[in-house]
């Protein structure tokens, strides 16, 4: 997809603008982030109201007590209208029998970390082109620059863009997307989730 090779990012040996983007913001610093310190990820969620859906699959996925604990994330978030684009398989993903690839696709939204858009656009522009980083599923966001936008991808599952405001939490940051990042054969046919162990983990 992208013609320049693309740098893997170590979740210990982020570039230096990503370091220092959690441990040097201070309120007011960051444009690009809605300040809500008392908010705990799950909660901005909770009460962003374009993320409606993302919060009721959070809370589905048991994951809520993850993004309310004290560890750092940054989330990916599908839009309200990115879930309402996947029609009646989004719809299915919601289902108590899916919960195993709900799980599984929402870890690969996470990445461990306080990283907002403008680290990321700064990270992007080091290191001269897209860079990837590790979800908490395991698998790699790659991200990249048209322009003025940032744009995510996974491999199989096509590229969302960041849209809006991101909101800044005290224990991460909620970085709303455009589309769902599932792969194909999830978006095309999300109940037949057989023995997906990849997805229960």
């Amino acid at each position: 997809m992208f013609k320049k090779p693309v740098r893997a990012l170590a979740l210990v040996a982020l570039p230096a603008t990503l370091a220092l983007a959690a441990c040097n913001a201070e309120p007011g610093e960051s444009p690009a982030a809605e300040q809500t310190d008392r908010d705990t990820v799950a909660q901005a969620v909770a009460s962003a109201a374009n993320l409606s859906t993302l919060s009721r699959a959070i809370t589905d996925a048991q994951l809520a007590e993850v993004l309310d604990g004290s560890g750092s994330y940054t989330l990916l978030a599908p839009t309200d209208e990115a879930f309402a684009a996947l029609g009646g398989n989004g719809e299915r993903l919601l289902e108590a029998e899916q919960r195993p690839l709900l799980v599984g696709l929402l870890r690969e939204h996470i990445v461990p970390g306080h990283i907002t858009p403008d680290a990321i656009g700064k990270a992007i522009d080091e290191e001269g082109g897209p860079v990837s980083m590790t979800t908490m599923g395991g698998g790699s966001l790659t991200f990249s620059s048209e322009g003025d936008i940032i744009t995510v991808s996974r491999e199989g599952s096509g590229m969302a863009r960041f849209v809006g405001d991101a909101i800044e939490a005290g224990n991460g940051v909620v970085v709303p997307i455009d589309t769902a990042l599932l792969p194909e054969d999830a978006a095309s046919a999300p109940s037949s989730t057989g023995g997906d162990s990849t997805a229960a983990q």
